[in-house]
């Protein structure tokens, strides 16, 4: 009965978020939401953390992206996650925990991960920011924002100035071993890229940047 009532709990949070998700573009959605679940979930396994707490984050993570109220996206959805979990029955010691792991799962506010869980969710959300996935993200990104593909301002400088960072910052081995093969593959896209751009500039069928 406890696990019926704990699922009944989960489903509840996952429609909430979906609501959320909908208005957001379709790098954050609900699917990136679980993905970073479950590389949550995987990690929280590997270190003996708490899965409840990396799960609930997870799901609630980017639900402040769109109508912030606070000064960044993290706190905003720390913020709503609080409401959200406490009409859902979770208990003040674990709604906290979530909150504090959801501010920390961003550093553009200036908030460092400081337990476990949240070394975790942060982890988890890089993770879904690198290969072929990660790409895919990027690109859709690109598209919502108007950015070229190279260039000043584009899906390239992106890549350089940010998700090329993320490999400095990843806070748990067991992720870092997960982190370098999809990183590589990126890097080796980027690099394939220019190769082939690089052909069309010297075969006279395109122009360079």
């Amino acid at each position: 009965m406890e696990d019926i009532a704990n699922q009944n709990q989960l489903q509840q949070v996952i429609l909430v978020a979906q609501g959320f998700y909908a208005r957001k573009d379709r790098a954050h959605d609900l699917e990136h939401a679980l993905r970073v679940r479950e590389w949550g979930k995987l990690l929280a396994e590997e270190l003996g953390a708490d899965a409840t707490v990396i799960e609930l984050a997870a799901l609630l993570h980017d639900i402040g992206r769109s109508g912030a109220v606070e000064k960044t996206h993290a706190e905003s959805s720390a913020g709503l996650s609080v409401n959200i979990l406490q009409k859902a029955g979770y208990s003040n010691d674990l709604i906290v925990r979530v909150r504090d792991a959801i501010v920390a799962h961003s550093l553009e506010a200036g908030h460092e991960p400081n337990t476990l869980e949240a070394k975790i969710l942060y982890d988890a959300d890089k993770l879904d920011f690198v290969g072929a996935i990660g790409l895919v993200r990027l690109f859709t990104l690109g598209g919502v924002q108007g950015w070229p593909l190279v260039g000043d301002n584009s899906c390239e400088t992106f890549y350089q100035e940010k998700i090329r960072g993320y490999q400095k910052h990843i806070y748990t081995n067991a992720a870092k071993v997960y982190f370098e093969p999809l990183f590589l593959f990126m890097e080796e896209f980027w690099q394939q890229l220019h190769a082939e751009r690089l052909k069309l500039v010297h075969s006279g069928q395109a122009n360079p940047v």
